[in-house]
This record gives structure tokens, C-alpha cells and sequence, in this order.
């Protein structure tokens, strides 16, 4: 099986200038949308090389935890997963490992997954397609199928992740220095010393040299090392060969520690001239080639051993199934409750009780968030489905009313009016600005921009105008009973949030608070927001009918807080830690819009008013 490793070598090149040239927009996305999450990268085989570069991306660019580990380790302990950002590398897309540890990134409803496979069709993709959360990258890289270990698709990966994390990578020029073979006859053990930019080549020389049988490797940083790993080659130098893995960072303690080293001990060193990601590669290039240089010696070819049949049903091997302990609008609540010990009984008695009630309940009106809620963040000025709008229009049909609640102004009036019946519009309501401005979908004089401002925005605008490094990584909108802030990169809205209410301490008492959106965050006022839209459509409907409220940032400071803590209330998302309202009852990962109409189809509306028909095995 595979191919001649020497044949692979010969095309790297090749591969990196292909990897140099692809669309990023996907992968960029990830970047973003996991600014604000610690990231967990999870691979197997080779590409366990690619998630430990793409954690050292993560902690460089987004300066947040990042952890690299294997699919098993995840099945195991998914615990944390909820709370944290995935990525996933699977050369083929097909293995079970990789299918298996997808599944359970949506199980948890990890907020952002991004999925690398080096060919355009394959399982993973495929299952990745279905979750708006998941980030894709899928296409055949030109060296085709990788031989027996990971090569070509594996610098690929590690190229296009530089480049999603924002980094030029540049190939380097230096001549490439000749390893002498014969310094690994008669050894059979190889010490990888790394640090830094250095540690995920450690990583892929551990996984070659083994799983190719050319030697047994050990891995240890520089100081690591100090800590009694040296005793080996007290005991062992003649019996193996010290590799030393050198960037511009770690250059000063690697002489430092090689210097100390007995004459008689092995020593290769690889050495790059580039820092970060740029030496990464250029150290996995020299590492591939120095793997070939043992398979020579050893005359082996690391690209094409055989492989015993026991080894063959080992890979095939169906990963573990762990079963979720709770269904998932449970599972939800837990991960909302500030109890950490929560067994999720009063969660499952109030589920009971707000289904209850939901089922029962006349629905005259139904109170929609706009952004995350009836479109995705990324399409939130592309327009709304054709299926959001059908339900929409169906249920305007029928005679219920709409109510429209957002942060934005005219654009969604002018988006609703070009995607619904005229007919239809007296029916429809619009919660400007978080609520701070409501009237019909008809009235084309609204929002007003011209009304006087409140006293407290007023101030708080110029201190956040007074503010320079707010001024030039956000864009601040005022209006007269709101400000927008919103990042103009990948900015941790949990820092800027932070940030914009320290600012704001001098307005402490003025009634000036924040809701965040899944785009941007909004000061506002005194004025009542989201929640004074839901008043407004008691008043269309009558006290006999119930408001049904759906919106997808139901944890404070999401800006739908408010709207979602209406007795009769769900999220397409986030959730609060409330047991008699704010319930997310769509099935595991899914979430935004795909959630949205499952609700609206679950309504059966006729004569004004609507019946929740929710089957409650829906979100298992």
C-alpha cells in the first residue's frame, strides 16, 4: 500500500504553492467566529501535526488556551466542549475517529467548528454541511492521496491554516543541508528536543518515526529535558540520536543545552532562520525529508511498509459511543446554570411545566429577533431565506401577527418589505433599535433619526468617541436612543463589552446599559427595549392571546435577555439558567435559522390564532 516517500518529497513544493493560492473565506470565518473561545484541535495520525500548529496559531493570534488532542480523548470527556471552539483535520474525511469526534463536537454544541479535508467529497464534509456552526474547507489537493503517512496534505493544511490565522506564509530559500544517514546505523531510539514554533514538527517526527517502524522516538521540550529526561542518554547514548529542532526562538537554550552534552552523543539539528508559522513549515519540510534519510538507512520506505492485517482492523475499529446523560433543552439549562452541581431535576420539571403551558396556549403573535434568529450572522444584509419567509408569510395568512425585534434600523424594514405580500404588511410590527423605536412595517417614516437623544447616550457618545483605540478597531453608529459598536476585525466581544462599560463608569446610575448581538454590542438608554415590542403586540392582539417570543442571545448581556424572558419564550441558541422560560428545543446543534423554522412549522395557525404542536422528542 501508499506511495514512494521519495515521490511525495519531490511535489511538496507543488503543494505548498497550491495551499498559497485557495479561497480562505471559509476558514477565515472560524478565525473570527472562535476569537472569543479557548479552541480545541483534534486530530489522529499526521494530522495531530496540523491541530498542535493550529493551537499555537490560536494562542498567537486570539491570545486565548488552545488544546490539541485525539478524537478518543474527546469521546471520553467531552466535558468543555460547549464553551470552546473545535477544529477537526482528517486528510480523507473518512475515518471513524474523525466522523466520531464531529459528532460529539455537535452533540456538545461546540459555537464554532471548522473541518479540514484535503479531498472535495468525503463523509465528514458531508456531515458538516448540515450545521450552520461548521466551517469547511474541502477540496482534492493536486499530489492526490497521501502514501502510508501523512505528507503532502499535511503541509496543505498547516499552510492554510497559517493563512486563515491571518498569517503571509513565506517559503524559505536557504539551502537545505544534507543529513548524513549513517549517524542513525546501529540506533534505534531517536530524542526529539524542540519548544516554540518547533513543537508540532516534534509532534509529526514522533508519529512518523513510530508508525513507519524506522526507530522509537521520545519527545521532550529543551526544559522538559532538564527534568530527568537525560538520564536516558546517560544510559542509552549508544543506542540512539539526539534531534534538535531550532527556531529564532528557542536558539539561545538549544545551544545552551546541546553544548552540555557529552562528545560522544548523536546530534542532528534543523534550524530555521523564520519564526512563527513560516518556521513550522520550514522545519516540517526538512523533517520530512530527514524521515526519508532514515527510511535510506534503514532500507525502508517510509511511505510503503507493510501492514499486518491485525494493524489494518485495528484502524477500522469502531470508535466508543457515549450516550448524552440529559436530552438536550436539559443539557442546555446545565450549561447556563451558575450551580456546577445542578442534577437538572428542576430543569426537567420546568421543562414539563413550560410545554405544558406552550401547548395550551392561544398564540395571537409571534416576537422574532432579527440577526442569528431569521438569518445567519453572515447573511444578515443577503437577504432572508425562502423558507424563513414562507413561514412567515403562512402564519400572516393565517392571521397571526409578526413582531419584528432588532437592533438595526431601516435595512430590515426595507428587507420585510421586499420579501412579503403588501397584503400581509398590516400584520407586521418592528422593534427599531432594540425595541426603542416601534411601529408598523408599513410606516416608511420610521426609524426617526432626527429626534432629540438621550442626555445619557449623549455623554456616553463622546466618551467612547474620546476613546483611540476604540475608535479605530470599532465603528461607533449613535442614533438618538442607541450606539452601535461594532469590531471592524476579530475583536473578543466579551473584551470590547468589558472595555466599552469601563469607559461608560462615569454614566454609573444614568440608566446607560449593553446587549450584545452576535455582530455587534448596543448602549442604550432608560428607554425599555425588546420588551416593550412584546407590549406593543399584546395590545394588537388582546390579553386573551399569547406572545410566542423566539430569539437566539438569551443569556444576559445577550440583547434578546429581555424578549426571552417572557413567560412564553425560545431560543434558537443561547439560553438563561431560568426553568420556566428561555427554552431551546431544537435537536443537537442545531441552531440561528434551522431552529427558527422549526419552530414557526410547529405552529398550527388558522383564524388568527396558534397552536404549539412541539413534539417533545424532537431535540434529543
Amino acid at each position: 500500500m501508499g506511495k514512494a516517500f521519495a515521490s511525495e518529497l519531490a511535489v511538496l513544493g507543488d503543494t505548498l504553492t497550491w495551499a498559497l493560492s485557495r479561497d480562505m473565506t471559509e476558514l477565515s470565518r472560524f478565525v473570527d467566529d472562535a476569537s472569543d473561545l479557548p479552541l480545541v484541535a483534534i486530530g489522529s495520525g499526521g494530522s495531530s501535526t496540523a491541530c498542535h500548529m493550529t493551537t499555537l496559531l490560536h494562542r498567537a493570534r486570539h491570545r486565548r488556551p488552545a488544546l490539541f488532542t485525539t478524537p478518543l480523548d474527546v469521546l471520553m470527556l467531552p466535558a468543555g466542549l460547549h464553551r470552546a471552539a473545535v477544529f477537526l483535520a482528517s486528510a480523507s474525511g473518512k475515518n471513524k475517529d474523525a466522523l466520531a469526534a464531529f459528532k460529539v463536537a455537535i452533540t456538545e454544541e461546540t459555537p464554532a467548528i471548522a473541518v479540514v479535508t484535503m479531498s472535495a467529497t468525503n463523509p465528514l464534509n458531508e456531515a458538516a454541511t448540515l450545521y450552520g456552526r461548521a466551517r469547511m474547507f474541502a477540496a482534492d489537493a493536486p499530489a492526490g492521496k497521501d502514501g502510508y503517512l501523512a505528507t503532502n496534505s499535511l503541509l496543505a493544511t498547516c499552510a492554510l491554516v497559517a493563512r486563515a490565522y491571518g498569517f503571509e506564509v513565506t517559503v524559505s530559500k536557504a539551502p537545505r543541508k544534507a543529513v548524513d544517514g549513517a549517524i542513525f546505523e546501529d540506533r534505534q531510539m531517536v530524542q526529539v528536543l524542540h519548544g516554540g514554533w518547533g513543537s508540532p514538527v516534534a509532534t509529526d517526527l514522533e508519529s512518523k518515526i513510530n508508525e513507519s517502524a524506522l526507530a522509537a522516538a521520545q519527545l521532550a521540550d529543551y526544559r522538559n529535558f532538564g527534568h530527568g529526561r537525560h538520564l536516558w542518554l546517560a544510559k542509552r547514548a549508544a543506542e540512539t540520536v539526539v534531534v534538535a529542532l531550532v527556531t529564532p526562538g528557542t536558539a539561545a537554550i538549544a545551544d545552551s543545552t546541546l553544548k552540555l552534552f557529552p562528545k560522544s552523543i548523536r546530534v542532528v539539528r534543523l534550524e530555521t532562520s523564520l519564526d512563527g508559522p513560516d518556521g513550522t513549515i520550514d522545519l516540517l519540510i526538512q523533517a520530512l525529508h530527514l524521515v526519508h534519510c532514515i527510511g535510506v538507512i534503514r532500507k525502508q520506505d517510509p511511505g510503503r511498509p507493510h501492514v499486518p492485517e491485525f494493524g489494518r482492523k485495528l484502524y477500522r475499529l469502531t470508535p466508543p459511543h457515549v450516550r448524552p446523560a440529559f436530552d438536550a433543552p436539559i443539557q442546555r439549562k446545565l450549561w447556563a446554570s451558575p450551580g456546577a452541581t445542578h442534577e437538572g431535576k428542576a430543569f426537567q420539571e420546568g421543562l414539563k411545566r413550560f410545554l405544558a403551558r406552550a401547548r395550551t396556549a392561544k398564540v395571537g403573535a409571534v416576537a422574532l429577533d432579527y440577526d442569528g434568529t431569521l438569518c445567519t450572522k453572515d447573511d444578515r444584509f443577503g437577504g432572508l431565506r425562502d423558507d424563513v419567509v414562507a413561514e412567515c408569510s403562512r402564519l400572516l395568512k393565517a392571521g397571526l401577527h409578526l413582531g419584528i425585534a432588532t437592533g438595526r434600523g431601516k435595512s430590515v424594514r426595507e428587507e420585510l418589505q421586499k420579501v412579503l405580500d403588501r397584503k400581509l404588511w398590516a400584520r407586521v410590527h418592528i422593534g427599531y433599535y432594540n425595541g426603542t423605536a416601534i411601529g408598523a412595517l408599513a410606516d416608511d417614516a420610521l426609524p426617526k433619526t432626527d429626534e432629540p437623544s438621550d442626555p445619557a447616550l449623549t455623554r456616553a457618545q463622546s466618551l467612547l468617541s474620546d476613546d483611540a483605540w476604540l475608535t479605530a478597531t470599532a465603528k461607533i453608529t449613535p442614533r438618538p436612543q442607541q450606539i452601535t459598536v461594532e469590531p471592524k476585525g476579530a475583536t473578543r466581544t466579551d473584551a470590547l463589552a468589558a472595555h466599552v462599560m469601563s469607559r461608560l463608569a462615569p454614566l454609573d446610575g444614568a440608566g446607560v446599559r449593553i446587549v450584545v448581538s452576535s455582530h455587534s454590542l448596543d448602549v442604550l438608554g432608560a428607554r425599555p427595549g425588546k420588551g416593550s415590542l412584546v407590549s406593543w403586540l399584546r395590545e394588537q392582539v388582546g390579553e386573551a392571546r399569547e406572545v410566542l417570543c423566539i430569539g437566539d442571545r438569551g443569556a444576559w448581556p445577550g440583547n434578546d435577555y429581555a424578549l426571552l424572558a417572557e413567560p412564553m419564550s425560545l431560543s434558537v441558541d443561547e439560553v438563561s439558567s431560568l426553568d420556566d422560560t428561555c427554552w431551546n428545543l431544537a435537536p443537537r446543534g442545531v441552531s440561528g435559522p434551522d431552529a427558527t423554522l422549526l419552530y414557526l412549522r410547529a405552529i398550527n395557525a388558522r383564524g388568527g390564532v396558534g397552536t404549539f404542536t412541539w413534539k417533545e422528542g424532537s431535540a434529543r
